[in-house]
């Protein structure tokens, strides 16, 4: 399979959600996992999460940077078959340039002093891996980036 491939059927699975769930590593390795807005995918699946400086989240990312990303094709509200998971390296960032690609003024509720506000970072994360479920059928396809 090739890779142009694996990424043009995730994209159109992680497209069709606002949300994805980000799961990081507690302090005694186990799974965490919360759902998030994917702010934003470049091309070559770098994934991008706005999130507070003082979360739980960042606290883990920070311990350990291993982080996973299951996003779910969702039919008539209702979770479907298809799914795309990314496994990668996490960063938390207060990169100005990126904190102003992905500010939206809704989020003042959370960063009341928009885009400069101290608490507001962005998780950044370099894919490592990159499997898809699109068609009822094993094993997933998969890539290494």
């Amino acid at each position: 399979m090739n890779d142009t491939n694996i990424k043009a059927r995730a994209r159109v699975i992680i497209d069709s959600t606002a949300n994805g769930v980000l799961i990081t590593l507690d302090d005694k390795g186990f799974p965490h996992p919360r759902t998030m807005w994917t702010a934003g995918i470049d091309e070559d699946f770098t994934v991008y999460f706005l999130t507070g400086r003082d979360l739980l989240k960042s606290k883990q990312i920070a311990n350990d940077q291993r982080v996973c990303i299951f996003w779910t094709k969702a039919d008539d509200l209702s979770i479907g078959w298809d799914y795309a998971f990314l496994k990668g390296e996490a960063a938390i960032t207060d990169d100005q340039s990126l904190r102003d690609r992905f500010w939206d003024d809704s989020l003042t509720q959370y960063f009341p002093g928009g885009k400069t506000d101290p608490s507001y970072v962005v998780i950044v994360i370099k894919p490592k891996e990159l499997m898809i479920m699109d068609g009822h059928k094993y094993p997933l396809d998969k890539m290494e980036f």
